[in-house]
């Protein structure tokens, strides 16, 4: 605690008198601060010290980091706003609107909603010239945005005034369609989501809705992972979902299946709908978990469904850009938080993993025990007077439940009782599945409950990218143990394919087909753990 008191210390001394503060530009000079909101992180950097002061106030209730933020709010509200001599300017890199609403909820100031509410409407707004703010400043800077000779052309842009890599192309409540660097459009999301639940815009929601679906349905890899452009780390047209790195594609930041991980929490605070709850559990235990490595201590920035042979893709123990190592520690330290939701009286469980809540303002206690997601069993006991509500996972061929209750919405409700248990049981065999026809892929993967699988050649002594697979059988494989813990494999049968004549790009004769034989296939967060040659796929070619 220490340390935390000291960093408080220097960012109350840093701070501005007029309430400015940002460790660049105060060493920089201050003369540029607030010209480039595009392209510099002044507003998104606030944005996190905004976070951190609800955590640490929540913790501390000592004022000594609300005070100055609250300062540099006023401040931020000085300078930017709709009202006559204000600068109509929104962050390049959003953020800044999740904390200013978060801290809105612990405080209840009126400002903090006011300005995250500008922020958030204001972004996309076209003058009468069909300019944006970003275009006005950067005149502003000496830089004509219609001039690839002078305009500041950044290379996530595809051409001059690209701005729906930071969806300001449009205002939200006109969009329809997901575009642009990805995480950006998550924390745009999750602010945006937060102020419906505390406004009741229904433009908002409406675009929250079309905007779920276009990922759901058209942008988003089966793990879970959001971005197929490397170009702008973010997402390409529809159905363009390609599984590798090589060439550009297949991006799929950790911190934009975070950003989706904490929409779908923010979602489900909105509305009681498994489907959020269902798409949260992918991206966690595929797209975000497989990003640490089974050390604790290595990370993904991105992830490829596939990677070749003796071309590994090794896990970093740090990047330049830092932002996911914070962003899992974030997610992993808050993971209660997801598993469970109270409101209304009822204790919503969305996630079954092993956990115990103890119900604020009240003596009941909720527990969870289960070996989720290797067994199909799970129980929810509790103490004290609670009525539930038990997502039905959306993977699950049916349930069993010793209690009775009504089913709304992928949600099994228990009507409130005091102290009881329900067992509940879910169907986890393994499945094999299937890309929609624009996607283009003649190819099939496994799912077994929520987690996607994966082959490797450190299980299998084929080569992993010509490998095919049967669809004849499919079957849990005795557990195998990778480092520390057991896990289910899966079996199938499946081989090689092979060119009658592998020296030729093309040839008139078809591919020949290896005899089949068992192979086995891992959980896709436990992947390149182990060595191997570094083949690895999702997808395999289908027989």
């Amino acid at each position: 605690m220490a340390h935390v008191e000291e960093a408080v210390d220097n960012i109350r001394a840093a701070q501005h008198p007029d309430g400015y503060i940002n460790s660049f530009y105060t060493v920089k000079g201050l003369q540029e601060r607030w010209t480039n909101l595009r392209d510099m992180h002044e507003l998104y950097c606030i944005g996190h010290l905004i976070e951190a002061t609800v955590a640490y106030e929540t913790l501390t209730k000592s004022g000594r980091l609300l005070e100055p933020v609250m300062k540099v709010v006023r401040h931020i509200d000085s300078i930017f706003g709709a009202e006559p001599g204000k600068k109509r300017g929104y962050p390049g890199h959003e953020e800044i609107e999740i904390g200013l609403l978060r801290l809105y909820e612990l405080t209840k100031e009126p400002l903090l909603l006011k300005v995250a509410q500008y922020f958030i409407l204001e972004r996309g707004t076209r003058d009468d010239k069909g300019q944006i703010y970003f275009d006005l400043e950067a005149w502003a800077r000496g830089n004509d945005p219609d001039d690839y000779h002078t305009f500041e052309m950044r290379p996530v842009y595809r051409q001059p005034r690209d701005y729906a890599y930071h969806q300001a192309d449009c205002r939200l409540v006109d969009t329809d369609e997901l575009k642009g660097h990805s995480v950006r459009a998550m924390y745009y999301l999750t602010a945006a989501t937060d102020l419906v639940r505390l406004t009741g815009n229904d433009d908002i929601q409406s675009a929250l809705t079309r905007l779920w679906r276009d990922m759901v349905d058209r942008k988003m890899y089966i793990t879970g992972g959001l971005g197929s452009m490397r170009q702008w780390e973010g997402f390409g047209p529809s159905y363009v979902l390609h599984d590798t790195e090589e060439g550009g594609v297949c991006y799929a930041e950790t911190c934009a299946t975070f950003g989706m991980i904490v929409w779908c929490q923010k979602l489900l605070r909105l509305n009681l709908n498994s489907e959020y709850a269902d798409i949260m559990e992918v991206g966690l235990y595929n797209g975000f978990l497989g990003a640490v490595g089974l050390d604790g201590e290595s990370f993904y920035y991105e992830n490829p469904l596939r990677t070749f042979t003796n071309h590994p893709k090794e896990r970093s123990r740090w990047f330049e850009v830092a932002c996911c190592p914070p962003n899992v520690a974030k997610l992993l330290g808050n993971l209660g938080t997801f598993i469970f939701s109270a409101n209304d009286d009822v204790v919503a469980v969305h996630l079954y993993i092993q956990s115990t809540l103890k119900i604020p303002g009240t003596d009941a206690i909720v527990s969870v025990k289960t070996n989720a997601p290797w067994s199909n069993d799970v129980e929810i006991s509790w103490t004290g007077t609670v009525a539930l509500a038990l997502r039905i996972p959306g993977w699950a061929d049916g349930y069993k439940s010793s209690a009775q209750g009504e089913v709304r919405d992928g949600y099994l409700y228990i009507e409130k009782a005091t102290d009881g248990k329900v067992d509940l049981q879910f169907d986890v065999t393994p499945k094999f599945f299937y890309a929609n026809t624009k996607v283009g892929k003649n190819e099939v993967c496994v799912m077994r409950g929520p987690l996607v699988y994966c082959i490797e050649d450190a299980d299998n002594d084929i080569d992993v990218d010509n490998v095919y697979v049967s669809t004849s059988s499919i079957e849990d494989g005795p557990p195998l143990r990778i480092l520390t813990g057991l896990i289910t494999p899966v079996i199938v049968k499946g081989g090689e394919f092979k060119s009658k004549n592998s020296t030729k790009l093309y040839d008139s004769e078809a591919w020949e087909k290896s005899s089949e034989r068992d192979l086995t296939l891992i959980p896709y967060y436990a992947r390149a753990n182990r060595g191997g040659k570094g083949g690895m796929r999702v997808w395999c070619f289908k027989e």
